[in-house]
């Protein structure tokens, strides 16, 4: 069973995980994994009698490749319906000759598989649309921040973390331009001109945006606690994580072949 870690108190080696709708106490005698228990983090539980008897953490590696297919199923399944309702003209069967534009269809293939000929993938192009997956992925789901507050560590994604600094008055705009990223990816598939492309620079900017705002605020609350006498500074108080490289590498490739589609006059 799937769960994650709601409370850790590295003190007396107790916690709390949350899992099916429940809560579970644990302590260090049933962590297996040799990492040691982080608030946010995914693990998997065994449960026995109604109490945990084993709990061991999911890698961050297993989770890319978990959500990596599930995100990938779901945009398979959009492009293929978006392809059969663009290409196929009215009255026409999408497994008729003239089906995706004009491309032939294998017969007997199964639907989705002939990605190729399928207008959307043709206008995006398979990197530009695998680079789009993995930055969600990389906002939506890994920790972009781990954020230490009195010896305890607890990790957020990118978004989460945009809207935790919306509600306390801060972020400078980091969720909006979050937003604004994500549907940077329907532009040129809206605005049929060259400077469209352009668009897909604008998650790398929301992704620079965002470090660049969190580092502000942190620094400026760090200096409240006293950062600038002696006190914690950023560094003490954050670091980076695993999801920001994940959003700042598909930002760059997003950007990259949106210039390169307003290079080419696509």
């Amino acid at each position: 069973m799937r769960g994650r870690i709601l409370q850790y108190n590295g003190t007396d080696g107790t916690g709390t995980i949350a899992a099916d709708n429940q809560q579970y106490k644990f302590d260090i005698g049933m962590w297996k994994s040799p990492l040691a228990p982080t608030i946010g983090k995914t693990v998997d539980i065994v449960v026995e009698d109604s109490r945990l008897s084993a709990v061991m953490i999911v890698p961050d590696d297993v989770l890319l490749r978990e959500k990596t297919a599930e995100l990938g199923g779901k945009l398979s399944g959009l492009v293929s319906g978006l392809g059969k309702s663009a290409g196929a003209p009215a009255g026409t069967s999408s497994s008729g000759p003239n089906a995706s534009g004009g491309a032939a269809v294998i017969s007997g293939a199964a639907p989705g598989l002939n990605l190729a000929a399928n207008p959307i993938v043709q206008r995006y192009g398979t990197l530009t649309l695998g680079a789009y997956a993995v930055y969600l992925i990389g906002t939506l789901a890994f920790n972009a921040i781990s954020i230490t507050i009195f010896g305890t560590s607890q990790g957020k994604p990118l978004y989460d973390v945009a809207t935790l600094l919306s509600q306390v008055g801060g972020g400078g705009g980091v969720k909006f331009m979050l937003i604004v990223a994500y549907l940077s990816i329907l532009v040129p598939l809206v605005w049929k001109d060259r400077r469209a492309w352009l668009a897909l620079a604008l998650p790398l900017i929301a992704v620079l945006g965002a470090l660049w705002t969190g580092t502000h605020d942190i620094n400026s609350a760090a200096g409240g606690f006293g950062g600038g006498n002696g006190g914690p500074s950023a560094s003490d108080l954050f670091s980076i994580g695993f999801g920001f490289y994940l959003s700042l590498v598909a930002g760059l490739v997003l950007a990259w072949c949106g210039f390169q589609r307003f290079s080419r006059n696509a």
